[in-house]
């Protein structure tokens, strides 16, 4: 088996034919793995002077048979800094990409993407592998593994609603369907009026309008609820263009809308559907409403128009393990992590070290 590292930008395009082949036939791959995402995701933060390419390519009998889309960045901390290698992009669920039925074994490509990176650990101090699905094969190689079993920990749980467990509407909302949406849904459609729209082809003529709502909630939960966590791509330039690129003429990327009877955005969710798989990734209100608990609302809006329409077979609310998210479901995929500093580098000892005496402090 024959190995390269791709740092080119050049090198990356040129694997697209490659890597859009091993990704539909791979049931591993999600949306936020494909050649699409990580390309533009790449040709916005290559211009990070922070950030370089590290793509490990595996080459059996002529042909690509594994892909592990990674990164380096590097990361300042006040007066140090170090060097983080990641995957690509930033989403719910990564992994590397592989053809299963190819005569090597999944087991011995994801050994060998490890070994690539073990002889080349000079150029890093810190392996961060984020989002990582339970039930991935790239999951199965870590647990078994001597060498990174340790340091494989939980992440985060993201709720998924499973249309086959349920053959019709009806029966999933004897389960799940409170009263309280269908009051909420009466209440806003008696004191409001609103439309429930799904925009699909033209997605990002309504780009500006969520980043201006997704902006105004995020002050008003600073503001008026203290809760500072809550971050968002809009608000960094390259974050910002990156998604402005990848909305651009993309049937993937859907959103889901209320509008009032004017026509004015009360909330959006926008998603990727890859797969039969609809990831919600981004979704916000506006703060005037708040009392209306419009993601209820939006929420059973788009439970039934599946159940209508059939357009997705899983609807994943995305990482967290917040409560509403279960009012839908009891299904969830586990995300984990695989955090190593790299005791090969000075800055991996010393920044180990640090993080060590933090978690020590914290624990106290």
């Amino acid at each position: 088996m024959v190995t390269k590292i791709i740092t080119s930008t050049e090198e990356f395009y040129n694997l697209k034919g490659d890597w859009e082949y091993l990704q539909e036939n791979d049931e591993d791959v999600t949306y936020y793995s494909t050649f699409e995402y990580n390309w533009v995701w790449w040709n916005v933060f290559k211009n990070d002077e922070s950030n370089s390419l590290f793509i490990i390519a595996l080459e059996n009998e002529g042909k690509i048979v594994g892909i592990a889309p990674l990164y380096i960045e590097k990361v300042k901390i006040k007066f140090l800094s170090y060097r983080k290698i990641s995957f690509i992009g930033q989403g719910d669920y990564f992994g590397v990409i592989f053809d299963k039925n190819c005569n090597v074994k999944s087991q011995t490509i994801l050994r060998e993407f490890f070994k690539v990176m073990e002889e080349n650990n000079g150029m890093f101090d810190r392996i961060l592998l984020t989002n990582i699905k339970h039930d991935s094969q790239l999951s199965s190689w870590i647990l078994r593994s001597i060498r990174y079993n340790k340091y494989f920990k939980h992440l985060s749980e993201c709720p998924i609603l499973n249309y086959k467990k349920y053959s019709n509407f009806d029966e999933y909302k004897k389960k799940f369907v409170s009263t309280s949406a269908k009051k909420f849904i009466n209440k806003l459609q008696r004191e409001v009026g609103y439309n429930f729209k799904v925009v699909s082809n033209d997605v990002y003529d309504v780009y500006d309008k969520i980043v201006n709502m997704h902006k105004e909630e995020q002050n008003h939960l600073v503001v008026n609820k203290g809760r500072t966590e809550r971050s968002s791509l809009f608000n960094t330039k390259f974050g910002d263009e990156f998604i402005r690129n990848l909305y651009k003429t993309n049937s993937k990327v859907i959103t889901f809308v209320l509008e009032d009877k004017d026509g004015k955005l009360l909330m959006y969710d926008t998603c990727y559907l890859y797969k039969k798989v609809l990831h919600s990734w981004n979704m916000a209100y506006d703060p005037k409403f708040e009392n209306y608990n419009l993601g209820k609302v939006i929420n059973l809006e788009i439970v039934m128009y599946n159940y209508e329409n059939n357009l997705f077979d899983i609807f994943d609310f995305g990482t967290g393990r917040y409560p509403w998210k279960f009012e839908w479901t009891d299904d969830f995929v586990i995300d984990y992590n695989l955090d190593v500093w790299n005791e090969n580098t000075k800055m991996g000892k010393i920044f180990n070290k640090v993080f060590n005496i933090t978690k020590r402090v914290l624990n106290k």
